[in-house]
């Protein structure tokens, strides 16, 4: 009787643990011709710690050359996909600083492929091209799977400074006094728009209403109104980090944080500071820094379809 309760007890935790370490793994990204170079750089790096578990690549077209796509259509678990073009400008380039920093349709196309992707997947993590990941993101996609998304703090980055007249008056006006104050605190941070872990569980309170703002070019366009001037405003990712904080979603921090799998808190690192990266780093946000000032190599390890 002893030795059966000690076997059911290990077989429980044995097909727990095998469960949480099977979910299948769905990523989505994007990518232009110019930041190709990172996509292969981020794919190269999912497949080298997490080919096992991967399920999907999703990559959307926001302007590569065909023979780009037809380098990617031969990388294994793998796919472009077209992008709804919901406003004519959506890939139009623009001058976004004073620095001469170019984007096209000043990233109105990041509401619209989450909205696809979430159609296409029931979770998945969105990643910039320009990460990396370096060691294996069960305990995140887990976590995203269970608990419906996964965001990350970027304060001292907040609502209140970057936000353009546009959005003010179209969106921030319309939610409740009490809302609007919180909105616009100093210490209300932005979220990092290019790091999401998206679920099915958050798409009327998050996708689509980030969605239907799509159509809408004044949103995204930066017209100067922002508090700190023209350059300052952050398109999609302070009509994103409105929605975060309506809806009261939790936000990790950068560097170590807990993420909640099977009941219990598993510790998760990830930062974008080349020199906090550790052995233990599961993602680098790490731009166009992906050779860590020499400290590691560029991630080229797809596999290719025979």
């Amino acid at each position: 009787m002893r030795k059966s309760y000690f076997y059911c007890l290990f077989l429980a935790i044995f097909l727990s643990a095998r469960l949480t370490a099977a979910t299948s793994h769905y990523y989505c990204t994007v990518a232009d011709a110019k930041y190709f170079p990172l996509l292969l750089s981020l794919i190269g790096s999912i497949h080298e710690v997490d080919y096992d578990h991967l399920n999907q690549i999703a990559v959307f077209d926001i302007g590569m050359t065909e023979e780009q796509r037809a380098t990617l259509e031969k990388i294994e678990k793998t796919h472009v996909y077209d992008v709804e073009k919901v406003h004519p400008n959506i890939f139009t380039e623009y001058r976004a600083n004073n620095d001469g920093k170019i984007v096209p349709g000043w990233y109105l196309w990041k509401p619209v492929i989450l909205k696809q992707a979430s159609e296409k997947f029931p979770y998945f993590l969105y990643v910039d091209a320009g990460t990396l990941i370096l060691n294996s993101p069960d305990a995140l996609f887990s976590h995203i799977e269970q608990n419906g998304y996964f965001f990350l703090n970027i304060s001292p980055h907040n609502i209140e400074a970057r936000v353009t007249k546009s959005v003010l008056e179209k969106v921030v006006a319309k939610f409740p006094p009490e809302k609007q104050k919180h909105l616009l605190r100093e210490d209300t941070p932005m979220i990092d728009a290019g790091l999401q872990g998206i679920s099915q569980k958050i798409y009327q309170r998050y996708i689509l209403p980030n969605y239907k703002l799509a159509s809408d070019f004044t949103l995204f366009a930066d017209d100067g109104s922002a508090k700190l001037g023209f350059g300052a405003a952050r398109h999609d990712q302070t009509l994103s980090s409105i929605f975060v904080h309506v809806e009261n979603l939790h936000l990790n921090p950068q560097g170590w944080s807990n993420l909640k799998v099977d009941g219990r808190e598993v510790p998760f690192h990830m930062h974008w500071n080349p020199y906090e990266i550790n052995e233990k780093t599961c993602i680098c946000r790490s731009r166009s820094n992906n050779l860590f000032d020499g400290d590691k190599t560029v991630h080229i390890y797809w596999k290719t379809q025979e």
